[in-house]
């Protein structure tokens, strides 16, 4: 059982270290910009948290 729970431990880390970190850059249309720094796993999750319908953010690249 104490093995289980180590080799569940393990393989949850490595999902959650597979992520990156993405800047999103809001607020461009006028005044200063300002970065909100997002982990996703891949760049399509990383544009649609950080630029929903309507939001003037969108992905650094």
């Amino acid at each position: 059982m104490k093995s289980q729970l180590l080799l569940i431990a393990f393989f949850s880390l490595i999902l959650v270290s597979c992520k990156k970190e993405y800047n999103c850059v809001c607020g461009s249309d006028g005044g200063e910009p300002y970065v909100i720094i997002i982990s996703a796993n891949n760049l399509d999750d990383a544009i649609t948290e950080c630029s929903p319908p309507g939001s003037d953010c969108e992905i650094e690249e």
